[in-house]
């Protein structure tokens, strides 16, 4: 589905393996006259100044190299042409740049399950680009790619994340429900930003400050500045004088680093309020 590799996982010329992990979505180098995918050393030593396709054999002219050859066999309903066609018109690259096209073929690619293909089309879902704005639709996809293969969880729940993000302006019940729902499954899966937003919701929205509190803890435990002043406040709301000292003395120590300056301030003037309050019942 990604490439016409006897081992998907290799490169077609040394065998060596792709290096995983979100950063690598794909192969480094694909062929489009017979759709191999080379590693970055390959294509480097062998393909770039060769004048025949180093596995095909076949002459890398103009066409074979270029987009004639891959419009062929995206038509032949081949789901690597077909998303890589969609790659080149969604990034403009030798054709001119169309996100309606991109949607396109992606789509064709998505629907004979091509992992790829649906993580770039729940991105046009997400942003309304080249398709309707359909959280819905971007979830999913980003779901299915989750389900076909493993290397690919990482950059589905990044996706899901944003998906959230997306509900989190909306106030009837179906997007709230929704955007809970997402955050839920991505704590499961131990993201810190997920853990950090449900527990927003769980304090903000359910004055539920015990439960948002453990959720603040563990993203805070995994460096997460806005956790650890969430996490500080929880403790306040519930008497929990002991912890919200402890997690305000976080806060402070990580100097609010990474955080929009306005709302750096307004937490470290929360958190020295609190320091206050302690101290004046001591």
């Amino acid at each position: 589905i990604i490439s016409t590799n006897d081992d998907p996982g290799r490169c077609a010329l040394c065998l060596e393996e792709f290096p995983t992990g979100p950063e690598n979505l794909t192969v480094w180098g694909m062929l489009f006259c017979c759709g191999k995918g080379l590693c970055d050393r390959c294509v480097s030593s062998r393909f770039s100044a060769a004048s025949a396709c180093p596995v095909c054999k076949s002459p890398l002219s103009s066409s074979s190299r270029g987009i004639g050859a891959l419009k062929k066999h995206a038509k032949k309903g081949r789901p690597w042409a077909q998303y890589q066609l969609g790659l080149v018109h969604n990034e403009g690259c030798r054709v001119p740049q169309s996100d309606f096209e991109a949607v396109r073929w992606l789509r064709k690619a998505s629907k004979q399950g091509h992992p790829v293909a649906f993580l770039l089309l729940s991105h046009h879902h997400i942003d309304g680009i080249g398709c309707a704005l359909n959280l819905s639709e971007a979830k999913k996809c980003a779901e299915h790619a989750m389900s076909i293969h493993g290397p690919f969880t990482a950059k589905s729940c990044d996706l899901l994340l944003r998906v959230a993000a997306a509900y989190s302006p909306m106030k009837t019940v179906e997007a709230r429900k929704e955007m809970r729902s997402i955050l839920a499954f991505l704590v499961g899966k131990g993201m810190r930003q997920a853990q950090c937003g449900l527990a927003m919701m769980l304090r903000n929205e359910d004055k539920d400050y015990h439960n948002a509190e453990k959720l603040f803890a563990l993203a805070a435990l995994q460096g997460d500045v806005h956790a650890a002043h969430g996490a500080a406040v929880s403790c306040w709301d519930l008497g929990e004088y002991a912890r919200a000292n402890f997690w305000s003395k976080v806060f402070v120590k990580t100097k609010g680093e990474g955080m929009d300056p306005d709302r750096r301030e307004e937490c470290m003037e929360k958190i020295e309020n609190i320091q206050l309050d302690l101290r004046r019942l001591r």
